[in-house]
């Protein structure tokens, strides 16, 4: 683990456990089938270190210049001003302010050695509600500790070890999440348990499949306890750089309850319609399958402002760069790849991207089009990377060179 005696990184001092820890990240292997059976508790006096970095509060409207950079993301970040976004250095704000958040955030969050969710009875009650209970959370964050802590930190900042990868872990601390079922930023739980499971193609995370399900489960609760005290931190930064905020506690109290029932609302929210049941429309090379390769076909290429070829130019092969929520780029798949799928290949979690969108990478919702259109469009995404699944015609609008 990288030695950093500044914990406003949100990294852990070197101790002989921290070491021990980082040991297990570089062999995920044995972390899953016990090779590192023994995580320590975190010290009891350690706190949550107070944000340092750059909050991104509007992301410029012009596309990116190219792709983000391994290493580069604080540049990157800091350069989205003179872009044309919006940013906020946290150090620039008033210690009182930082003090009074800090002692509002330990209040409602607890540490890493006991965290809890606190604020008001309807606060307390929504939270059991989600299951970030007081006898969950510790032993939830432990597991956090041993799994996930390398990669994405103290505070779910995606700033541990494997931040110069490209794309970085997951920042947790903004609330918003990519590949959800809910149609919005706020995943389900069972959406963050599926993550863990399967893990995400082309990244660096991977999958937890061999973890006892409880466990995942746990997991899943504390990376939704992080982005709950992350985004009630961001939020209250944010305000207090406008000068919104005469009453920190007050203030913060408030964005927390309002978060905790965000979540509530996506973990109660209607499954998105159409996934089930799925059409029957044959084997990949059935005539059945051909024409609904056909139609989707239609409507990947069609001129309007939505279609899917808008971002996806030449399939995949020359994307339309675009900012993400979190202030770097985000790159649309290349689509002639296989195992591009990084919210999972089945048909259902493809039906679910196109119907509901990813909000926070700016991929549009599609609301308008019916169930079958739907469906058509999974039958091309899907049989894209396969030339022989694709009929003839198809085939050679996607790859004319064969």
């Amino acid at each position: 683990m990288t030695q950093h005696s500044n914990t406003g990184q949100g990294r852990l001092p070197v101790s002989s456990g921290a070491a021990l820890l980082a040991v297990c990240g570089a062999a995920s292997a044995l972390l899953l089938v016990g090779g590192c059976s023994s995580t320590p508790d975190y010290p009891p006096n350690l706190s949550f270190p107070s944000r340092t970095d750059r909050l991104v509060l509007k992301v410029p409207e012009a596309p990116p210049p190219g792709p983000s950079l391994a290493g580069e993301i604080a540049k990157e970040l800091a350069a989205l001003d003179a872009a044309g976004g919006k940013t906020l250095d946290p150090t620039t704000i008033a210690p009182a302010g930082r003090t009074a958040l800090d002692t509002t955030l330990r209040d409602l969050f607890g540490t890493p050695a006991a965290p809890h969710v606190k604020g008001d009875a309807d606060t307390a009650a929504a939270a059991d509600r989600l299951g970030l209970t007081a006898d969950k959370l510790p032993e939830a964050g432990r597991l956090f500790r041993r799994h996930c802590l390398q990669c994405h930190n103290l505070t779910g900042d995606g700033q541990g070890t494997a931040a110069n990868v490209v794309p970085p872990p997951r920042d947790m601390r903004r609330g918003a999440f990519k590949f959800t079922t809910t149609g919005g930023v706020k995943p389900r739980r069972g959406d963050l348990v599926r993550t863990l499971h399967d893990g995400l193609k082309g990244t660096a995370m991977p999958s937890f499949s061999l973890l006892p399900e409880a466990e995942r489960d746990l997991l899943a609760r504390f990376a939704t306890y992080l982005a709950v005290r992350g985004q009630t931190e961001f939020e209250t930064l944010a305000a207090l750089g406008a000068g919104e905020v005469p009453d920190v506690p007050g203030f913060a109290t408030g964005r927390a309850k309002a978060i905790v029932g965000e979540w509530e609302k996506a973990e109660n929210a209607p499954p998105l319609p159409g996934v089930a049941p799925e059409p029957d429309d044959g084997d990949p090379e059935s005539p059945t399958h051909a024409a609904a390769v056909r139609r989707g076909f239609v409507l990947f290429t069609a001129k309007a402002d939505n279609a899917c070829i808008t971002c996806h130019g030449d399939f995949g092969r020359k994307p339309a760069l675009r900012y993400d929520v979190w202030g770097t780029v985000a790159r649309p798949a290349d689509l002639t790849t296989p195992n591009v799928f990084k919210g999972g290949k089945n048909p259902a979690d493809v039906f679910a991207r196109v119907r509901g969108g990813i909000p926070a990478v700016g991929m549009p919702a599609h609301p308008e089009l019916t169930d079958r259109q739907v469906w058509d469009l999974v039958r091309l995404v899907r049989s894209l990377p396969y030339p022989r699944e694709l009929p003839p015609d198809v085939r050679a609008a996607v790859y004319p060179e064969q």
